[in-house]
């Protein structure tokens, strides 16, 4: 990308998130995770106590992970289109996922009272706590929920574009690439499940620890792709590195006057490159190959420019 949004941001503090994500994942395997529970009892029954314990930091900082990685998304849709009614439907979607991840931390919080019950049931043999279907499937649903309406919210806007179905459907596969974190959370719920019925809790755990570290990822790379695209421009016309890209094209283009500022622009999307060339077209302006995917989403309905197409 051309510039440093605030999704960027927010995608580089992710780094840091992913990485305590990536350190509470290692403690349940460090504690028995993915072994069986009759082994654990023999072997090591204090650590049932430290596994709970994991376990309910965990449920917390998952929300939290959630919670930043679809804000990555909600960000970067802001580039899209200045549109009042996607605008209205974005901040919709923004708000309904504060709040969601607001109830689900309340729901978490208060599943026992006190929440020393969830990890020490024998000290408390009164409380009664919140059923496990309710404290796994309630906060699953409301994610779902909020992983389809990224999903679809930016799909009118690049229907909309004005350029060949061919690269229209290239610009939905980069941006819609979200659709396999859904697809991933679809297979969560086949291991959730499993985990709030069977018995052996350490080894369903494992298998949590599994599918929730692959649901991390594949949300993360998903939440990345418009800049892999405009990276990936960039690395096929060899233009990385210092000196390259607009600022090289620009120094050996030929010299032109002030007043034609037609000419200019014409000139300044010219490339060297046989994948980033354009044709010089009156009353349109040139997109060089390394432009930011944000350019694409440029329609005549959402207020707009027209952008040429190939080999026009």
């Amino acid at each position: 990308m051309r510039s440093f949004y605030w999704d960027d941001w927010a995608m580089t503090a992710m780094m840091v998130f992913n990485c305590i994500q990536q350190g509470l994942l290692y403690f349940f395997l460090e504690f028995g995770a993915g072994l069986h529970l009759e082994e654990v009892l023999k072997t090591h029954p204090e650590w049932i106590p430290i596994l709970l314990k994991g376990l309910l930091a965990e449920e917390f900082w998952y929300i939290w992970m959630q919670f930043a990685i679809k804000m990555c998304f909600l960000l970067f849709y802001f580039r899209l289109s200045t549109a009042t009614t996607f605008r209205r439907a974005l901040w919709a979607i923004i708000i309904f996922h504060v709040v969601t991840t607001i109830v689900i931390w309340l729901l978490y919080g208060l599943q026992c009272r006190p929440i020393a019950a969830f990890y020490e049931p024998e000290k408390y043999p009164g409380v009664k706590c919140l059923d496990t279907n309710v404290t796994y499937f309630v906060p699953y649903t409301l994610n779902m929920t909020t992983d389809l309406l990224i999903l679809v919210l930016p799909l009118p806007v690049i229907w909309s574009l004005q350029m060949t179905v061919q690269r229209r459907l290239g610009v939905l596969a980069v941006l819609t690439t979200g659709g396999s974190a859904v697809l991933t959370s679809g297979l969560r719920a086949i291991i959730l499940y499993e985990f709030a019925t069977s018995p052996d809790f350490t080894w369903s755990l494992g298998e949590m620890v599994i599918i929730s570290n692959v649901e991390m990822q594949v949300a993360i790379v998903a939440a990345n792709m418009p800049a892999l695209k405009a990276f990936y421009t960039c690395w096929r016309d060899n233009k990385l590195g210092p000196g390259q890209g607009v600022t090289k094209e620009l120094s050996g283009a030929p010299q032109v006057s002030k007043g034609s500022q037609s000419d200019m622009e014409l000139q300044s999307g010219l490339s060297g490159s046989r994948t980033g060339s354009r044709t010089k077209t009156p009353g349109l302006s040139v997109l060089g190959a390394t432009e930011s995917e944000e350019k694409l989403f440029q329609g005549q309905k959402y207020g707009f420019t027209k952008i040429p197409e190939e080999g026009v």
